[in-house]
């Protein structure tokens, strides 16, 4: 049983999680009708290598995915017009993933909400509370990762 102050905690962390994924799909359900929240975060780590582009593998290694799930993923976002598959210039065979101009249309507006959103908390959290603030969010992004990993173990 968590104290009330864990208990408050809990609740509130839960409460982020339910209402950027709402924004996020409210969003796209104003914008783009075509594209899933899944996918468009897809076309957020390929935004994040630039003009580079990144491998399939890559890919989905950026979003914990198997890469036969992300190659369909990749392959959907193509037909749709988001994304385009290259032959990297150092290595034919390789593949690169790049947005297109349309992908990087929809990418930008999801990187604009997240700017908009951490600017909006930053305002009201003093500079000397902020190293605390990241311990505490990098804390959380530590331990949902190692659960991850240990979801993904073999049984």
């Amino acid at each position: 049983m968590l104290d009330p102050y864990a208990q408050r905690l809990n609740d509130t962390i839960i409460d982020i999680y339910d209402a950027i994924m709402r924004v996020e799909s409210q969003m796209l359900a104003r914008s783009v009708k075509d594209l899933t929240i899944v996918e468009l975060h897809v076309l957020e780590a390929i935004g994040r290598a630039g003009e580079e582009g990144l491998s399939i593998s890559d890919v989905a290694q950026a979003r914990q995915v198997s890469l036969p799930s992300m190659t369909v993923t990749v392959k959907k976002l193509e037909q749709k017009g988001y994304v385009e598959k290259t032959r990297s210039a150092r290595d034919g065979r390789i593949v690169q993933v790049h947005l297109t101009r349309l992908g990087r249309k929809y990418n930008a507006m999801h990187a604009y909400f997240h700017e908009r959103m951490v600017r909006a908390l930053l305002r009201d959290v003093p500079p000397a509370q902020r190293p605390a603030l990241l311990d505490a969010v990098e804390s959380i992004d530590a331990f949902l990762k190692g659960q991850l990993a240990q979801l993904d173990e073999p049984q």
